[in-house]
């Protein structure tokens, strides 16, 4: 109850549904291993190569979780951020940023801002992107 009161957003397993992730990375061979790997762990994605492809996606089904990388074509991830959090169906989504940033100490601070829960650098390792996966869209537990 406590929690809810101050704003954190809780996620929650729906029954019988697999989380909808949305990954937003210009790079098609890591864009490719995320949602692969994301795939074979039993979530459902959907990609985008920037941000103005990933707000098509946002306005077309809400995911539960967007893996974003920050530099990119058309519109970069800062953009997106913006923008997305405008957005009324994006307004509380977890987004985790992915960065090749040399301040990512700085960039996650001015990040958090648009309420971005945390930013992976770049290279990453797969088994901490699904831990941050798992934190902020959980699976239904097996029945």
């Amino acid at each position: 109850m406590a929690a809810a009161s101050i704003g954190i957003n809780i996620a929650r397993p729906r029954s019988g549904v697999k989380p909808q992730i949305l990954v937003v990375e210009d790079d098609d061979a890591i864009r490719g291993l995320v949602s692969e790997v994301l795939r074979d762990d039993g979530y459902e994605v959907s990609e985008a190569s920037n941000g103005v492809e990933a707000l098509a996606r946002v306005g077309a089904q809400r995911p539960d979780l967007i893996v974003l990388d920050l530099m990119m074509p058309v519109m970069d991830g800062w953009q997106f951020v913006e923008e997305c959090r405008r957005q009324e169906v994006c307004e509380d989504v977890p987004i985790v940023v992915t960065s090749a940033s040399h301040d990512l100490p700085k960039t996650a601070e001015r990040l958090r801002a648009f309420g971005v829960r945390t930013c992976l650098a770049k290279p990453f390792d797969v088994e901490g992107l699904l831990a941050l996966v798992e934190r902020y869209a959980p699976l239904a537990p097996a029945a």
